[in-house]
């Protein structure tokens, strides 16, 4: 049962939600607290998991013009690696169970009657086996090697920062790794740039260039990237 309600908890308001007992501004949510307490009571009656509901808070930035509308062209920086924050994989049932192979037990006479065959063999055709033992140890050492390059290179690959649209996710822990652009680009900056999470109000820092155009988020768009409302985890 634990299992299920923590899975339910993370994948809360299509993984974009936390639970959390403060407003961005630090004050005690009342509500938040209210319902935290009673849903620790659901072991007691159930119905009172719901109340789950009333501590989670989104785990998102969305920065409005004066008009309310949210401008495309509004980047965020994270610096950190992209996969610090990224969202968690959902479970998957596994479907092929492998059968475990069952160790016998060995006594001490096979053990005995083992040992006396194989110095026998080593004897015989010593050279010949230690040779194919070599050549599946080289094998095996290439392997390794190839998959620790591999990793390494991955881990090189990956950058030091993120840049991330307008509405995006950001996490509790993430907010004091983002900035804001500020240069003669970008078109809007916040009113209070010390706000990284709910809603932001930006201001114009320049007018729109001859020929350029603004777009705008529509409530209807989804991020493909990232796990949608309608889609579940297979446990």
């Amino acid at each position: 049962m634990g299992g299920i309600i923590s899975n339910g908890i993370l994948n809360a308001a299509g993984r974009n939600s936390t639970i959390s007992l403060t407003t961005h501004d630090g004050n005690l949510r009342q509500n938040s607290v209210i319902g935290l307490v009673l849903f620790l009571q659901h072991w007691y009656w159930y119905p009172m998991l719901n109340f789950l509901a009333l501590s989670l808070t989104p785990t998102a930035i969305i920065a409005v013009n004066h008009k309310l509308k949210v401008p495309k062209s509004f980047k965020i920086i994270s610096n950190d690696k992209p996969s610090t924050y990224k969202y968690p994989e959902l479970l998957k049932k596994q479907e092929e169970v492998k059968k475990e192979k069952v160790e016998t037990v060995v006594l001490s006479t096979t053990a005995k009657v083992k040992a006396r065959t194989d110095r026998k063999n080593k004897a015989e055709g010593g050279d010949a086996e230690m040779t194919e033992v070599n050549e599946v140890e080289k094998e095996e050492k290439k392997e390794e090697e190839a998959t620790a390059l591999e990793k390494t290179k991955k881990e090189e690959q990956e950058p030091e920062f993120l840049i991330l649209s307008n509405p995006t996710r950001i996490l509790k822990a993430q907010e004091k790794k983002i900035v804001y652009q500020q240069d003669g680009e970008s078109r809007y900056y916040p009113v209070l740039n010390s706000r990284f999470s709910g809603f932001i109000v930006l201001r114009e820092t320049r007018a729109l260039h001859e020929g350029e155009t603004e777009e705008f988020y529509d409530d209807e768009e989804r991020n493909m990237d990232a796990p949608n409302p309608d889609l579940v985890a297979d446990v």
